[in-house]
């Protein structure tokens, strides 16, 4: 069996504010959500999507132990190019091969770092094993898990790790405070429904343990932290994680809605903006407790 770990407050406390408060100078305002949190917000480096800012001084990428001298593969994310490009300028030791489904890369980059443009659900044809893979944020970009684990392990070196993460696709409180975001609940279900309809469900990532167990990996370690949806914790790094994460939040409504919901569920696009704005609204109340977890999963190919 997989191990897991449950990390932070079993229940996170709320900061005081007063009911349906978004003037609280770290939520995002009305007018300009991108505009009102300051630059020094963006100054982060990722942990498994978890932010910390540039004064920590030590930045950790990966979870897995690595060797001195590793050969990395990392399949396409939206969060991962730049932390791609960090990685191979503190350790020009290592071979990364980026994995993208379009040419989105910057146009420098590091000479042990290059990219290449594949579909990672289609069959890897690569020359040689890797000593450690890394997939993040693919809840919802994959239509058959076991055939990607399968292809993970399969090219992996012997004793070689891969790591996957993602942020759940949900919306959870421990006060129940979540029952009341409607415009949340409404799109999370939406979500679900249409991406299933569409053969790449949203609600994976709590199976994805056990399937990397049953492709044959060992020393398979899952990691789960609660995410705070907007900066309503009391605790001032949970709070500046739901500030980040707020932005997040504002900034993917729109991109995981309108497809999905016009393309397989038939909304017309003034109903989605209704339920958008809905969304974006719960966020900004901080007397919604609202948190998701994010879940990192290391493994190991056996010797």
């Amino acid at each position: 069996m997989s191990n897991q770990e449950q990390h932070g407050p079993a229940v996170i406390e709320a900061d005081s504010f007063s009911d349906n408060d978004s003037t609280y100078t770290g939520s995002l305002g009305e007018a300009s959500y991108t505009t009102s949190i300051t630059s020094s917000a963006f100054n982060y480096q990722m942990v498994a999507d978890i932010t910390h800012t540039m004064r920590e001084n030590t930045f950790w990428y990966v979870l897995a132990p690595l060797p001195s001298l590793p050969i990395c593969l990392i399949p396409p994310s939206p969060t991962m190019n730049k932390n791609k490009i960090a990685w191979t300028c503190e350790h020009p030791e290592s071979e990364v091969i980026g994995n993208d489904l379009s040419p989105i890369q910057p146009a420098w980059i590091p000479p042990n770092c290059r990219f290449e443009v594949d579909d990672f659900e289609q069959p890897w044809s690569y020359s040689q094993p890797f000593d450690y893979i890394h997939g993040r944020e693919l809840e919802g970009s994959i239509r058959d898990h076991d055939r990607l684990f399968r292809q993970a392990l399969e090219n992996l070196k012997p004793g070689g790790w891969f790591e996957i993460a993602s942020i759940e696709v949900n919306s959870y409180s421990d006060d129940d405070t979540h029952l009341k975001a409607q415009g949340m609940l409404d799109g999370v279900k939406g979500l679900h429904e249409a991406s299933k309809k569409f053969g790449k469900a949203m609600d994976t990532v709590h199976t994805w343990a056990d399937r990397i167990e049953k492709a044959g990996f060992v020393n398979v370690h899952e990691d789960i932290y609660k995410l705070p949806q907007s900066p309503w914790p009391k605790n001032p790094k949970l709070k500046e994680l739901g500030k980040y994460h707020q932005v997040n939040m504002f900034e993917a409504v729109g991109p995981y809605t309108y497809a999905l919901f016009s393309r397989v569920l038939g909304w017309q696009r003034e109903e989605i903006e209704v339920l958008t704005a809905a969304m974006r609204n719960d966020l900004r109340d901080l007397s919604k407790h609202l948190y998701t977890k994010v879940h990192i999963i290391i493994a190991q190919k056996p010797e």
